[in-house]
Formats: structure tokens, sequence, C-alpha cells
């Protein structure tokens, strides 16, 4: 919902600072470096137009990703979703001008950035319900449109469509922060969080590197803005203000608060207050290098979104809570990534508890991407039999997780080796708890209100083992970066995916094709 931009910064006194930061290297280097000499990205189409550090770049991008998964039952009648492939493409053009500090004290930068072509294509699941993974449609998105003006370290103003991202994007995700080397992350985004956004910031300050914004957004697809909490017909409307320190410094921390209105198509008011914060630290000890992240979110406020006869409003409280420690040591690393969301264990009541982190905050391949998110998919239907209370409720179409990890305390953690230049292989097991006891909405009506989850059983509290394994290799040609992987995983379902009968949903087998190009 909230991301403090990348700010200019003004011209030392004494010998000024590069143009282009260069990322630290890597040993090995992350990228096989085929021509040029330089390990990192950078877009081929670049010209230094004269004046310092002015630049114009026209990056290109074009991604594709083929997935395949196992079949595995969805509801209590046994109903299967058969084995599914689909592919997900995106061709992604831009342009960044940045005037550098030809105009000192004065500086300006603008931004274009187009996804031509996402979504996703090839599975039809051919059973009724809405958010299946992989069931998306092809279309286009404007991800950013924007204009930048910088006064020194005083004042930057921001104005246009644009990305956000805060944090470890666990609320705000701008969908760019995927598998970097060294990162073991299973990871392959699309989409994001945009909108139209006009904010004002300053900083950075001291030698804290202290920021500070305000803004004002408008998210609606009609505006061609969009995130993932808005579903289609919702339209909605926030304030955003935001702090941090540590900027550009190994270590760090921030806080941001966002007011959202946000009605949907049939005018139900959703009015919440956010609570972030963040913090960061990375230090050395020896030749070990440890890194330390953490992300805290809280949701508080009333929606008038599935209403009841007894509950014709609901309270929202809702908290989620992230952290990731990793350890590096030469060509070889650990992650362990660990996440709580709140669940809701009565969907009747007054209360909304169900917390879901952004669907491209990523654990694993099978549990959240697919199998949760598919059963969920199937249950916006089955909710709305009209046999539980004669017309079907209201707002069935949100019961679905899209993706989201929601209800769970869920480790990860994840180990990794870089033999030669740009090669990585990771692999990890997802340990995954239920925060609250699973249900769903239609089983657990008809078992009278005991908890019951999709497959008709009584939920346990263990959501199953996930080992995931995958391979990557980036070469460099020139500044053009070129990645591609596979990674393979299989699900164990626990308790929580108890049958009708006392028996366990089986094991889950997925795999993905990853390419990515950047030129």
């Amino acid at each position: 919902m909230m991301v403090v931009p990348s700010l200019a910064q003004a011209e030392e006194k004494t010998s000024p600072p590069p143009c282009h930061a260069q990322p630290p290297a890597l040993t090995p280097p992350g990228a096989q470096v085929i021509l040029g000499g330089r390990e990192h990205h950078r877009p081929l189409l670049s010209y230094d137009l004269g004046p310092p550090c002015m630049r114009l770049e026209l990056p290109l991008g074009v991604a594709a990703r083929g997935e395949a998964v196992t079949a595995f039952d969805l509801d209590r009648d046994d109903e299967p979703l058969a084995a599914k492939a689909f592919g997900t493409p995106r061709i992604r053009v831009g342009a960044r001008f940045d005037s550098g500090r030809a105009w000192l004290p004065v500086n300006l930068a603008l931004e274009y950035e187009h996804d031509l072509l996402t979504g996703a294509f090839g599975f039809d699941p051919e059973l009724r319900g809405e958010g299946f993974a992989g069931a998306e449609a092809l279309e286009h998105q404007l991800r950013k449109a924007y204009a930048r003006v910088s006064i020194a370290r005083a004042a930057h103003l921001q104005l246009g469509w644009m990305t956000s991202h805060w944090g470890m994007g666990l609320l705000a995700n701008d969908g760019d922060h995927g598998w970097q080397p060294g990162s073991a992350y299973f990871s392959d985004p699309r989409g994001g969080d945009r909108m139209l956004r006009a904010q004002l910031a300053t900083g950075p300050h001291t030698s804290y590197g202290l920021l500070a914004a305000v803004g004002g957004d408008i998210v609606d697809g009609d505006w061609l803005a969009d995130d993932d909490v808005l579903l289609e017909g919702d339209r909605a409307m926030q304030i955003v203000a935001a702090t941090m320190i540590g900027r550009g410094k190994p270590h760090g921390a921030g806080v941001y608060a966002v007011f959202r209105r946000q009605k949907s198509r049939d005018d139900a008011v959703t009015d919440v207050m956010v609570l972030d914060a963040t913090a960061r630290s990375s230090f050395r000890t020896g030749g070990v290098k440890v890194s330390l992240a953490t992300e805290a979110a809280l949701i508080m406020g009333t929606t008038e979104l599935a209403p009841t006869p007894e509950y014709p409003e609901h309270e929202v409280m809702q908290f989620g809570v992230a952290g990731r420690a990793a350890v590096d040591y030469k060509a070889f690393g650990a992650v362990l990534d660990v996440l709580y969301a709140s669940g809701d264990r009565n969907l009747d009541d007054e209360q909304q508890n169900g917390f879901k982190a952004d669907p491209n905050y990523e654990m694993g391949l099978l549990l959240f991407r697919q199998v949760l998110a598919d059963q969920s998919a199937r249950g916006t239907y089955t909710a709305g039999d009209p046999t539980l209370v004669g017309v079907p409720a209201q707002d069935l179409e949100r019961i679905a997780t899209r993706g989201s990890a929601t209800n769970t305390l869920a480790l990860f953690p994840r180990l990794r080796v870089r033999p030669v230049a740009g090669l990585e292989a990771y692999t990890g097991l997802l340990f995954a708890f239920a925060a609250t006891t699973p249900v769903d909405p239609f089983n657990t009506r008809i078992a009278g209100g005991v908890p019951h989850n999709a497959l008709g059983g009584k939920s346990g509290s263990y959501l199953g083992t996930e080992a995931d394994g995958g391979v990557r290799y980036r070469v460099n040609l020139a500044g053009a970066e070129v990645t591609v992987g596979v990674e393979v995983g299989a699900l164990r379902p626990g308790s929580a995916f108890r049958k009708r009968d006392g028996t366990t949903l089986g094991a889950v087998y997925g795999s993905r094709m990853m390419l990515d190009a950047r030129l």
C-alpha cells in the first residue's frame, strides 16, 4: 500500500557520488558474464545525455513460466481437480529519465512501465468457483507512469501511476522482488500493487538516513490501479504516511500508517486503519554475512462485507508478522523464513480476523499457492448452496485466498549453494500449522458450527509438510540478463486436510519452469 520512492541525492561539496550504485560482488559471481565484464543487469538501450548523470533508459523484459500440479480433491464429495498445467507469460516495456546533477538543486525523474501481456493461459478448472490458481485471464497492466521533482533533500513531489512496496512485501508488494542470487527464494512474482498516487516526501536527512512521506492514493481498476485486496467492481481511496531511518545503511527501520476506505460494487463500505512496522540489519563476522529482517502489520476497522442478519457490520482485527534470517559464506548460504497470519475460526460472528499476506509474498510452491487456493476457490461455490439458508450468502467470492498465505504459523528453512558462477541450487522444507482451526463455510454450517474443512472432515491443526527444490542459472551478456530455472515440490498434507472417512488428502506434487530475460 505504501512505498517511499528512490530519492535524488544532492551533489556533495567534496567528490561527487557515482551515477550508478554498484551492487556488491558475490563469490562465486551471481551471474556468468559472457560479454562486457559486468555482472549486474543494465538496460541495453541506455543513453548518457551529456550533463552529469543525466540518463535515459529503455528497459525491455520477457518472462514465461510453465507450471504443472497433480490432481487433488477439492470438496466433501471428493470432487477432484484434475491434474493441471498452465503458462504465465509477461512482456514488459518501460522508459526511465533522470536529470541527474544537471539542474541542481532540482532533479527531475520520469518513469513508465507497462506489462503489455500478463496473466495465465491453458487451464480451465471445469468446476464452478472463483479464484482458481492459473485461471487468471490474459490482460495488460499499466504499472508506472509518474513524475518526481526533487529539490535537494528538502522536498520530493511524486505524482502519477506507480507501484507500492514496503518492508518485506508482506502487505504492500510491487511484484518486483523475486528470486535473486543468494536468496534461496521460491518466487516468480506477477502483477503487484499499483495505484494513482500523489506523494510528498523529505530526506534523507542526517547521517542516519531519515526520511518521511505523506500521500494519497486512488486504487480503482477504472483508474488503471489495482491491488490484491480489490476484486472486480471494488474501488478504494487511502491516505498514507511513513517514516524510516537507515536509508542506504546496514541497519534500518520504518513504520507506515494507512487509512483506507473501500467500496464494493454493491456500495458495501470497509474502513480500516493499517499499521505496519519493519526493521532490518546486516553485518559481517569473519567471512560470514548475517542478514535479519522483520515486518509486522495490524489491520483494524469495520466492514459491511459478508453481512448477516445478526451482524450487518463486522469488526476487522487482523494481524500478520514475518521474519527472515540469512547466513552467507562464499558459495553457501542458509535462510529461515517465519510467517504468522491470523485466522478466522467463526465466519458468522461479529469479527473478521483472517489476515492474508500479499500473494507475491510466497511461502513454497504448493500448499498456499495451489491447494488452499483451489479448495477455497471451490468453496465460493459450495458455500452458496441455497439449501443452507434459503438464499446464497453475500460476498462469497471473497472466501478465495487467491494464493495468499493465511491462517498459519509457517517455518521455511532453506539451504543454497552456488558451485560456479551463475548456477545456484536451493532446497527447503516448509512446516505449516493452522493459526486457528480451519473452517469451510458449507461443511461447518451443516455440522452445526463444529469446524470442518473443505473435504468435510473435522479439521486438525497441522497443514502439512512441503519439500521444495530448485535450480536457477543466470548469464549476463553485455548487461542483458537471462535467467532460467526449474523448481519442484512435494506436499504431504496434514490433519487439516482430513476427509469425512478419517483419511487424509494424499500427496500433491508440482513443478514449474521459468525464463526471465531483461534487456
